[in-house]
């Protein structure tokens, strides 16, 4: 079968659980797509882009998205990239809403490489289809799919697309090292099965009332060893603050660029840097 070859034709990022959820569907839509062109035709891949998510603050609308593709494949290797979104046709202009974004410069939010598609999608009601025509045929493969929006980024999950032997991966300049905990309770239970009573040799009548002193009933307790083997998964999503700016007081005399210099530049550098950890870390 087709999809044997070319690997996974779906991603779904409405299963990567966080405080924030990007819920996007990408399908790969084979009746469109061209994978492997006759001579004169040009390769062709479309995505069905569907939200899957509901209407609360949990989720979030989609901003852009961006496919990781071959890394040779540049403007003028495209032949046409076509965007509808809930039925309606798009315009495309190479450079805004459509762009390239290299492996060695990607995309900020996303740290991914590859074709940037920026139209916005909503999380629970929005549809968008994108076709991405090729002059030159490359090999079909596995391409991660990136997707950004309102504060949080989401990489990983991959699809297939033209990967020209190798899938392009996400480059990320925040690292954070988190120590992700899970409890974990065992609750131990017991069945019995149906009792059976068995006589040991032949019965002994004894003349009179001959009871030993425990007339009730005998108990015991059984004992037994269990390894529990408990499989557990760990990720993490990626949420963006709201950038902030330091104002300075307002005057009509021109500003004195010497005075204060190193002053003013510690003060800027020490903002970037509370605005990136807030960008990354926290809303």
């Amino acid at each position: 079968m087709l999809e044997n070859i070319i690997g996974s034709s779906t991603v779904d990022y409405s299963t990567m659980m966080g405080e924030r959820i990007l819920p996007f569907k990408f399908e790969l839509d084979l009746e469109s797509s061209v994978l492997y062109p006759e001579p004169g035709q040009c390769q062709k891949f479309c995505y069905d882009i569907q939200g899957v998510g509901r209407d609360s603050l949990q989720y979030e609308d989609l901003n852009y998205f961006v496919m990781g593709i071959c890394k040779d494949i540049v403007p003028s290797e495209i032949n046409e990239v076509t965007v509808s979104v809930d039925g309606n046709p798009e315009t495309v202009i190479w450079g805004e809403n459509v762009e390239i974004m290299e492996v060695d410069n990607p995309d900020v939010y996303t740290g991914c490489g590859g074709l940037k598609i920026a139209f916005p999608l909503n999380k629970s009601v929005g549809r968008m289809k994108v076709c991405i025509s090729l002059k030159t045929p490359y090999t079909v493969g596995q391409v991660n799919v990136g997707v950004f929006g309102g504060s949080t980024a989401a990489t990983g999950m991959t699809i297939c697309g033209p990967a020209y032997g190798g899938s392009i991966p996400c480059h990320s300049t925040i690292y954070q090292e988190e120590k992700v905990s899970v409890p974990v309770k065992v609750n131990p239970y017991a069945s019995t099965g149906k009792p059976k009573t068995t006589c040991c040799g032949e019965p002994v009548i004894t003349q009179g009332n001959k009871c030993t002193d425990n007339c009730g009933s005998c108990s015991f307790t059984i004992t037994q060893t269990l390894r529990i083997e408990i499989p557990v998964k760990f990720g993490a999503t990626i949420e963006i603050g709201k950038a902030c700016v330091q104002c300075g007081k307002a005057s009509e005399k021109e500003c004195d660029c010497e005075k204060g210099t190193e002053e003013i530049k510690g003060t800027v550098e020490r903002n970037e840097n509370e605005v990136r950890d807030r960008r990354f870390f926290g809303r």
